[in-house]
């Protein structure tokens, strides 16, 4: 790996879950330091698939994800053997870690994985003699908002991209009943878009690529109805 794909794959590891312009602002004067070319748009999904190659054998992850609800593209950084309960959240109080989980079990069990703000500090903590007090839940969850595990919008809290990337395996393990994989690319599929006849939910994107050749659902193979526009 040069030194460029080093710092790169340093500063993912630091910020986590970084969006294209984010992902500009750093790799920039990275390349400008050591006299190289910046990737280009057409060629940073390469950049980046060298890096996460090498990254594989111990067991992080380095991929690009777009996430329905924001409709950005985020390249996140994770583990991908990371449950709740081994993720590390320095300076946290083991009260604090067990919200952490608490609103992520919440969020995998909804059938569209959110919930209202206010149902974040709703929460039974389980006889626990030292729960987090409300503006403390108010501080942690937006801060696990700014890292990437949740995501906020019009007033609700969604899973957010690392979650959806770090927590992938936990996920399926887990919730077999709410967290479902595409039929096309066999990655996790929380939104997008549901068949008419089985209600298999698909990528947006799979699918539209999918219909270019073919006119039935991958999964029960009668003719595809759903409308794709947003």
């Amino acid at each position: 790996m040069d030194l460029v794909q080093k710092a790169f794959l340093r500063a993912c590891i630091n910020h986590s879950c970084l969006d294209l312009e984010q992902i500009d602002v750093i790799l920039k004067p990275m390349c400008e330091h050591h006299g190289v070319t910046k990737p280009s748009k057409d060629t940073l999904r390469d950049f980046v698939g060298d890096i996460a190659a090498t990254i594989k054998e111990l067991k992080q992850s380095l991929r690009f994800i777009k996430h329905p609800i924001s409709g950005k593209e985020y390249l996140v950084f994770g583990l991908t053997d990371a449950t709740p309960d081994t993720h590390n959240h320095p300076g946290l109080t083991p009260e604090e870690c067990q919200y952490f989980s608490i609103i992520l079990d919440k969020l995998a069990v909804q059938e569209d994985f959110h919930i209202a703000w206010h149902e974040a500090y709703s929460v039974d903590f389980k006889g626990s003699s030292r729960p987090p007090k409300k503006h403390r839940m108010q501080e942690l969850v937006q801060l696990w908002t700014d890292m990437g595990y949740f995501l906020e919008a019009q007033d609700q809290l969604y899973l957010g991209p690392r979650s959806i990337v770090e927590f992938e395996f936990y996920l399926r393990s887990n919730y077999e009943d709410t967290i479902k994989e595409c039929a096309l690319c066999r990655q996790l599929v929380l939104w997008d878009v549901k068949c008419s006849d089985c209600g298999r939910k698909i990528h947006r994107e799979c699918i539209r690529k999918y219909l270019r050749t073919r006119s039935n659902c991958p999964s029960c193979n009668k003719k595809w109805c759903t409308r794709l526009s947003i």
